[in-house]
């Protein structure tokens, strides 16, 4: 267990017996990085606001319920992914994306060493990906969650996670290689 691990599960006991002060703190650590996961599935930044602010109303009032307090982040992040569909939903916007969608993947497996060398590009196109698909990236690339993780925060099976990277990674692969083909020309 590393010193930060052990550092934020007291900090989640302390929130569960209702010191105001460890919240904040716990707040204060977490929100830039879920603001970063939601903008990246959610389509402006308001509703990013309003989905962040609902996600801590929730936490306020569930933590007590969590009985690992090392499965805060996964945790969190299914919270905070649950509010980012039901507000999609309110606003009818597609959460799945079509067949079509996920048939015309291609092929590639160098998403990695492309991001580390051109993340201003990558960032630029994962905008253009299905919303499932930049969620997985997100959480597996820039969150650096585990397969397992990435599985309790959406609540489907590892198979289904190694099946949604496997396209998307496709699917940015093409869009990557299609905006370079753009900027040779």
């Amino acid at each position: 267990m590393t010193e930060d691990s052990f550092d934020g599960g007291v900090l989640v006991l302390r929130c569960q017996r209702g010191d105001p002060e460890a919240f904040r703190e716990l707040v204060h650590r977490w929100e830039p990085r879920l603001y970063y996961y939601l903008r990246r599935i959610l389509p402006d930044d308001s509703t990013v606001w309003d989905v962040l602010q609902e996600t801590w109303l929730a936490v306020f009032r569930d933590l007590r319920g969590l009985t690992d307090v090392h499965k805060f982040p996964a945790w969190l992040y299914r919270v905070s992914r649950a509010k980012a569909v039901d507000s999609m939903r309110r606003q009818n916007r597609c959460v799945e994306p079509s067949v079509e969608d996920q048939i015309e993947c291609a092929e590639d497996g160098s998403l990695i060493l492309v991001a580390r060398e051109e993340a201003q590009l990558v960032h630029g196109q994962l905008v253009k990906l299905s919303p499932i698909h930049r969620e997985v990236l997100t959480l597996r690339f820039l969150e650096e969650f585990s397969i397992k993780e990435i599985s309790e925060i959406l609540s489907i099976s590892e198979g289904t996670v190694r099946s949604r990277l496997h396209y998307a990674k496709k699917a940015l692969s093409h869009l990557l290689r299609e905006a370079k083909h753009e900027d040779a020309a």
